[in-house]
């Protein structure tokens, strides 16, 4: 077993996986409720007008046509296989803490992490923020060419705006 495929398997990125699952169930549930809205407007409004039923079914048939997309990804395997196989691409990553105090009470704390790829394409994750640290720290062994954490200078140079920086 290679070095790659131990550490896509590693504890420290079952956040990471959890993530990407979350995002897509979120996804597969919004285009059922869109397929069901849908065919509820179609057979509720039929009496009232005919642009209803002609929005309710178009409604169902995007959502389906959604769904049908949807089932036929895995998200989560092409994510592990790009990271195997290409680690390369990737070549920024960082995370951000956002914490909510109302008079000074730390009620929540959430987490983002981005990747970036050599193409400027940005990807984010929700990830609850006391699992940022391992999951970066996992990261960061899989990725050796990536860069870590957040600097202006990195956002401008993958943004393509370093010429403004150098001014």
């Amino acid at each position: 077993m290679k070095a790659a495929d131990r550490l896509i398997r590693h504890p420290g990125l079952d956040p990471l996986w959890r993530s990407i699952e979350r995002e897509h169930r979120s996804k597969l549930l919004t285009a059922v409720f869109l397929v069901v809205a849908g065919l509820l407007l179609c057979a509720l409004s039929l009496r009232y007008s005919a642009w209803w039923p002609f929005a309710g079914s178009l409604s169902a048939t995007l959502g389906a046509f959604w769904l049908l997309r949807l089932l036929g990804q895995q998200p989560v395997a092409a994510w592990q296989e790009d990271l195997r196989e290409s680690p390369e691409r990737f070549v920024w990553v960082y995370s951000m803490v956002t914490e909510r105090m109302p008079f000074g009470l730390n009620l929540m704390r959430s987490g983002v992490l981005y990747i970036y790829d050599s193409g400027g394409e940005g990807h984010s994750f929700s990830i609850r923020a006391d699992h940022l640290l391992l999951v970066t720290k996992t990261l960061n062994r899989l990725l050796p060419a990536a860069e870590f954490g957040y600097t202006p200078e990195r956002e401008l140079q993958y943004r393509g705006e370093i010429s403004r920086l150098k001014r």
